[in-house]
This record gives structure tokens, sequence and C-alpha cells, in this order.
């Protein structure tokens, strides 16, 4: 990845097109930082003040005291455009979206075309808002936030345990069937809380519907590697667990009180794991 960052001062006096800036500041091809501006990877901080936001218009007039930021990874450019999201349900306020296995929630600093979160932003045509998360290896159901306010209040529900997130994993190892337990394991040195059942074993492998009662980083992945039954397909956690057909954990369902209705909703995906 190659980085720039400069003050706008520093080549021109007078209000000028980001693509001249970009260009006096990196000496790239047109082509490339057209590419790099549309797919999320120039930022600017106003007056060299506050927080960095994206541009997206090549054309668009920069101030001499702006200071501008372009990121290129040529391997990040190279992604494709989410394939397989999927509106399950939505009002003014937010929406309900499936997020397919290998498609990242959110961008970083080198871009986000490939992201649930910019694809959403292209089919409103209006700034959305990332509510939380889920690994990239993980399909699922995802909420997705339509203003700033709506973004607070259904953030606040996930910060405070109130939404309920029902998972379901196949794992290395065979369980008893209808066996539950709660797994609190601490990571990060903070409390974790994963409440799991057995709804099958087969073959060498056990179907669980899990719980979250807390959303620490890859906390199902964690604790089940940690209790000795780490999900199939699992890339990073576990041993002999591998494969190429991808992550068996799907984020299958969401339920919370909508803070506008006062009324509990639940949504969840058409197909559950199977063994």
């Amino acid at each position: 990845m190659k980085s720039f960052k400069a003050t706008v001062s520093r080549f021109f006096s007078e209000p000028t097109s980001l693509i001249e800036v970009l260009r006096k500041l990196t000496s790239a091809p047109d082509a490339l930082l057209y590419e790099a501006t549309e797919k999320g990877a120039v930022w600017i901080q106003e007056k060299g003040r506050g927080k960095t936001l994206r541009l997206r218009s090549p054309e668009k007039k920069i101030n001499p005291l702006d200071v501008i930021y372009i990121y290129i990874d040529a391997k990040v450019l190279k992604f494709s455009e989410p394939h397989g999201v999927k509106l399950i349900s939505e009002n003014k306020h937010y929406g309900i979206w499936i997020k397919p296995a290998g498609v990242v929630p959110q961008g970083t600093q080198t871009g986000d075309h490939a992201s649930l979160l910019r694809y959403v932003e292209k089919q409103k045509n209006k700034e959305v808002f990332l509510i939380h998360r889920l690994d990239r290896e993980t399909e699922g159901v995802m909420v997705v936030g339509y203003s700033s306010e709506a973004a607070a209040k259904l953030s606040k529900l996930f910060q405070d345990n109130k939404v309920k997130k029902i998972y379901e994993a196949i794992v290395l190892g065979e369980l008893e069937k209808g066996l539950k337990r709660t797994i609190d394991l601490t990571l990060d040195d903070k409390e974790a809380i994963t409440h799991f059942e057995v709804l099958g074993n087969q073959n060498g492998k056990s179907l669980l519907r899990i719980e979250l009662k807390t959303g620490r980083l890859h906390q199902i992945r964690r604790h089940l590697d940690g209790i000795g039954y780490p999900i199939i397909g699992d890339p990073k956690y576990g041993k002999n667990n591998k494969n190429r057909a991808g992550l068996k954990l799907l984020a299958f369902a969401l339920s919370f009180e909508d803070p506008w209705t006062k009324k509990t909703e639940t949504w969840q995906l058409e197909e559950h794991l199977s063994l």
C-alpha cells in the first residue's frame, strides 16, 4: 500500500479541484486516481481540523487549508462489489439486510466499495450507518441505520445488551444432542458470555444453536475453540477443522424492541445450517 498526505496549500493557493491536488500529490495516472476516489480511498480533513471524511467527487473544489489523504492499495481496489446482499425488511429508520459470507460490513481507509455499508448507501442513495458488526467470514442478519438519530438509538440497544442474537454453527466433535451449556471464559480481560444448545450430531460434528449475551471480538469462534470444539472451516481458530467450503457459522436471527413502535420484532434467515 502507498499512502500520501498533504495540505493543499503545498501545491495551490486558491480553491482547486480534488483531481488536480491528487495529481500533484501522487503523480499517479488519472485512471487510478479516479478509481481510488470512487472506491473510497480518498479522505479530507477540512482546514486541517476535526474528523477526516471520504471524498468521492474528483471535481470537488478543495481549499488551501484542507488536508488530503489518499491510500492506494492495489489488492483492495481489485476487490469486487458485494454479491448476494438481500433486504429482509425496512422502515424509514433502519433496514434489515443479509450479509453474505466473504463481505466485510464496512470499509477501511483504503476503500469501502466491497462493503455491505457502501452497497446499502448506493441502494438508498444516501448516507447510512453501521450499528453492529459481523466477521467477514460470517453470513447473517444485520441492521443498518438510515439516519444518525436511528443509529444512536439502535446502537444503544446493542450496547445495553437488549438485542437477542441467535447464531447457528457446526463444530468439530460430537456433543450430546440436547446438551445446554454456558461459556463464560473472559476475552481480552472482559466478560464474555455465550449460551449454546446442541441440536444434533453426526460424523464427528455437532450442530449448535447459540445465543450471545455479550459481543466481544470473534467471541463465538474463540469460545468454542477454547472448550475444544472449534467451528468447521474457521480459518483462524482451531486445529483439524479447516475446509474449502467456508466458515460454518450463521448469524441466524436478530430480535429487539423497535425504539419507535415499542413492538418486539424478529428477523431471521430462511435457511438453517445442516449436518
